[in-house]
């Protein structure tokens, strides 16, 4: 510093003074922070309290149980384990494959007894209309619409 400087600072060492104690202040305060923070950093960093350590610890004890001990252990975390998920999905698929096969099988069915049934229907409308051809020509239109007439209105 110069002479004038000095001289400066001198004058105004009160002020220095309460700066002086600020940053000190300031700089205990900033210590604390980092002291902090370092604890913090050692806790999480502390294979005893890691987060990441105790979720594998319990994943390698629940898939060491088998069976429904298994099954019963990872579903409380909401997991599944591949040969479940597996055997869950194999079982859907069977289950589909049965259901499509039954819906075909319903289907074909369904069509064969529609055929049956229009073979039927076009075999009975022919024999109506050799009976209608018979009794127009032996005895007549009017005694066939008497008949007609009588049949229509007994099927209402």
């Amino acid at each position: 510093m110069t002479d004038e400087e000095v001289s400066e600072a001198a004058q105004n060492l009160k002020v220095l003074a309460l700066i002086k104690s600020a940053n000190n202040y300031n700089r205990y305060c900033q210590a604390q922070k980092t002291r902090e923070a370092n604890e913090k950093l050692e806790a999480f960093f502390d294979p005893i309290n890691s987060e990441i350590i105790s979720a594998g610890k319990w994943l390698l004890n629940a898939l060491s149980k088998e069976g429904l001990a298994r099954r019963e252990a990872l579903l409380e975390k909401y997991l599944v384990h591949k040969e479940d998920h597996n055997a869950t999905t194999s079982g859907l698929r069977d289950t589909i494959s049965t259901m499509e096969n039954s819906a075909r099988e319903s289907t074909q069915q369904s069509g064969e007894t529609i055929r049956s049934l229009e073979t039927r229907i076009d075999t009975l409308q022919q024999q109506l209309s050799s009976i209608e051809q018979y009794i127009r020509n032996n005895y007549g239109v009017r005694v066939w619409k008497e008949i007609k007439n009588k049949f229509i209105s007994k099927a209402n």
